[in-house]
């Protein structure tokens, strides 16, 4: 059986956390907000900036090599 590895972006150990989806696990972070439905330039955008999931709607933006 393979480990759990705790993802270790901040977002996960913070209470005020302003994001739904933590970027590096795609974990909700905060539940209070709501998911939103994003855009391709949106996505384009934050995988530019080498965000592995989408903190507004979760979803994964750059696969596993």
């Amino acid at each position: 059986m393979k480990a759990q590895v705790r993802c270790t972006n901040w977002n996960h150990g913070h209470a005020n956390v302003t994001v739904r989806y933590c970027s590096m696990c795609g974990e909700v972070v905060n539940k209070n907000i709501a998911a939103k439905e994003c855009s391709l330039e949106a996505h384009a955008k934050r995988r530019r900036n080498q965000s592995k999931y989408c903190v507004d709607c979760g979803e994964q933006l750059i696969g596993e090599r």
